[in-house]
């Protein structure tokens, strides 16, 4: 029995299975079948502990790796320390990272156990670091600061320092866990963030305060001439009976209009720039009509200012006097530019112009204007910032008047033709502007369009579509003056039951306003045009309207319009432009 049990006992061993088979003993066989059952189940514990420990030191390896892991995203640095019965510091250990960050390749000279962990401390943090950890250890208020460290190569750098406390009984620490974080960057960048901001903040106000001068400024600019042309009505009513007095009155009422209206154009102009929605627009511009019209314009206010103006072309004349462009915008660009040269010079002084042109390889043609004065100059330091809006010589800003957006104005509208200007200047010498802009050539216009006005005004029928009586009045008189017959319409709903109520031929040609009660000019020429009857898509309609910019000459053409006036109307060449559309010499062009 003994044998058999060794046998089965070592069998068992081996294969942890039993063969009671050779045991008599009922009693005997459970015994040691129950032996053999406690066996098993502590195999089977030790085999689950060992599976748990080999498990948990997985996941401690794991989550060390994570933390590492962490630590290195974060450049974060592990550091402890221990406390006396009193709670007070008695030493400080800081891992491998916290080397690394404060700039240590090893420990040989790093300090051992944390001492004089201070000098590393900027002296301005040092008071407040140390205030701070010793209330959090001995108060349990939270410990989580910012400051600045100076690394071994003597940069200064921000960290972020945190820990909890662990506390005996008392409440009193005893040691404690923390992290070392750089934090640098985050720091640096948000730095930048609020100097950005601040800039921005000051930028804003700034801009707030130009606005506000510019305003005053607007407002003093735009009274001044309001203020000559009510003055002068008064004196022209006093003194009916002086001719002399009455004309003289009269053109100075043009020049401030005119001023007026100037002031008017560059506000409107500049904010139509800013947004980005001017159009270029192409139309033949007689290059030698346009440079007399912008001398007429400024031979009277240079003559008020005593200044001479002395233009010089090329020896045979310009060579290329027709191109394509923007009249408008060029004629304004000239305006600003001669106006700055004449407000800004002396009595008895000069502004002198030069122009050439030339044929480029793309066959374009390349026109230069240099225009010079003779004026007080710039100084360096305005010059640099000429082209800014509302920008205004200090010296002379509370003495000539202005927006200071001609210049903006000038540079962009030269820009958007793809040109470019040039200022140099010297103060109290004057300044000289160099414009370059290239343009396609245009057709000299045929000697049939060269018509004389009065004799295709004479007797022509004109229908005058006007909301505002006053203009219309005024309108009416000057045409009729001229020898037309003039019909008058109050809106857009009358002009179309006008034309469609008198018979074919009755009208010569349309003067249209836009902006209407009832129905506008642009839905008025539509349906025009759209009425069954032989004149309807024939019948010249220009648009006379106080919507003077790009898209709205645009508009006015895609709606069925021969032509474009901008409000205030130039007598001269509505009558030009009237008298074009009738011989049949004028299609899709602004004037």
């Amino acid at each position: 029995m003994n044998d058999n049990l060794k046998a089965g006992s070592e069998q068992g061993d081996a294969s942890s299975s039993f063969d009671f088979a050779g045991v008599a003993d009922r009693e005997e066989r459970e015994r040691l079948l129950m032996e053999e059952l406690r066996r098993t189940q502590r195999a089977l514990a030790e085999a689950e502990m060992e599976i748990k420990q080999k498990q948990r030191a997985l996941a401690e390896h794991a989550f060390e790796q994570e933390a590492a892991d962490v630590r290195a995203l974060m450049h974060a640095a592990c550091w402890t320390a221990d406390f006396d019965e009193q709670g007070n510091p008695t030493g400080f250990w800081f891992s491998d990272e916290c080397r690394r960050v404060l700039g240590f390749e090893s420990g040989d000279d790093f300090p051992e156990n944390g001492e004089n962990m201070d000098r590393f401390i900027a002296t301005d943090d040092l008071a407040r670091i140390n205030s701070e950890f010793r209330i959090a250890a001995t108060e349990g208020g939270p410990y989580d600061v910012n400051y600045c460290v100076r690394r071994k190569d003597g940069r200064r750098m921000w960290v972020r320092a945190a820990a909890k406390f662990r506390r005996d009984e008392r409440g009193i620490a005893r040691s404690c866990m923390g992290v070392f974080v750089d934090i640098d960057d985050a720091v640096k960048n948000q730095a930048r963030q609020q100097q950005a901001l601040e800039q921005a903040l000051e930028r804003a106000d700034h801009a707030s305060k130009v606005k506000t001068d510019f305003l005053h400024r607007m407002s003093h600019d735009m009274r001044t001439p309001l203020n000559c042309i009510l003055g002068l009505l008064e004196l022209c009513e006093r003194n009916r009976d002086d001719e002399a007095l009455l004309w003289e009155s009269h053109d100075k009422m043009r020049t401030a209009a005119r001023h007026l209206l100037s002031l008017i154009d560059d506000t409107l102009q500049a904010s139509k720039l800013g947004e980005g929605e001017l159009a270029l627009m192409r139309e033949p511009i007689d290059l030698a009509r346009l440079q007399a019209e912008v001398d007429d314009i400024m031979q009277l206010l240079a003559a008020e200012a005593d200044v001479s103006m002395e233009g010089h072309q090329e020896k045979d004349g310009l060579a290329y006097r027709y191109v394509l462009g923007s009249e408008l915008y060029l004629r304004q660009i000239f305006l600003n530019i001669y106006s700055n040269c004449i407000k800004y010079n002396r009595p008895g002084g000069k502004v002198i112009t030069h122009v050439t042109s030339s044929e480029q390889l793309d066959g374009k043609i390349l026109l230069r204007w240099e225009i010079t004065d003779t004026g007080i100059g710039m100084s360096p330091e305005f010059l640099k910032r000429v082209f800014e809006p509302f920008a205004r010589e200090s010296s002379v800003a509370g003495t000539v008047g202005g927006t200071g957006l001609g210049m903006p104005i000038v540079k962009q509208l030269i820009e958007l033709m793809g040109g470019s200007i040039d200022i140099s200047s010297e103060l109290g010498e004057g300044s000289t502007f160099v414009i370059s802009i290239p343009f396609d050539p245009a057709p000299a216009p045929r000697e049939t369009e060269q018509v004389a006005n009065e004799s295709v005004l004479k007797g022509r029928r004109l229908l005058l579509v006007e909301d505002n009586d006053l203009n219309a009045e005024i309108a009416a008189t000057i045409l009729e003056g001229d020898g037309a017959y003039v019909s008058i319409a109050g809106d857009g709903v009358q002009a179309v039951e006008a034309f469609a109520a008198n018979p074919v031929g009755t009208f010569d040609v349309i003067l249209m306003d836009v902006v209407m009660p009832k129905m506008d000019g642009l839905a008025a020429t539509r349906a025009i045009r759209a009425l069954d009857r032989s004149d309807a898509a024939s019948i010249p309609i220009i648009a006379m309207t106080g919507n003077a910019f790009q898209e709205d000459v645009q508009e006015c053409l895609e709606a069925g319009m021969n032509a474009h006036m901008a409000k205030p109307i130039d007598t001269a060449k509505a009558e030009r432009v009237i008298a074009a559309a009738m011989n049949g010499g004028l299609d899709g062009v602004r004037q």
